[in-house]
């Protein structure tokens, strides 16, 4: 029985190389699922600011809609119709739908 070297030795070649990107693969796939989870905590984090600052900022605006005519006779400041948080989901979704747009 003669064994077929060369047969054995490209076989052997292209088991290696199929593990090596079969690795790669893993490791990218991996690496996507930990950017994901990085990204969905920190939007966690994002709206929970977003929550806080948006109720701050319809005070501020409550406050300064009261005291701007009491210090300026002509200033036409207006309390805005919608809260600080209702305006920035608009942004959002006016950016999603630019995005979604070719």
């Amino acid at each position: 029985m003669k064994l077929d070297w060369n047969k054995i030795v490209c076989n052997a070649i292209t088991v290696l190389v199929a593990s090596v990107f079969v690795g790669a693969a893993a490791q990218l796939w991996s690496g996507v699922q930990t950017i994901d989870s990085r990204i969905e905590s920190n939007l966690v984090e994002i709206k929970a600011t977003q929550d806080v600052l948006s109720a701050q900022i319809d005070r501020a605006n409550g406050r300064l809609a009261e005291i701007l005519p009491l210090i300026l006779i002509d200033d036409t400041f207006d309390k805005p119709q919608k809260g600080a948080k209702n305006l920035i989901d608009e942004r959002v979704q006016e950016q999603i739908q630019k995005q979604s747009r070719p």
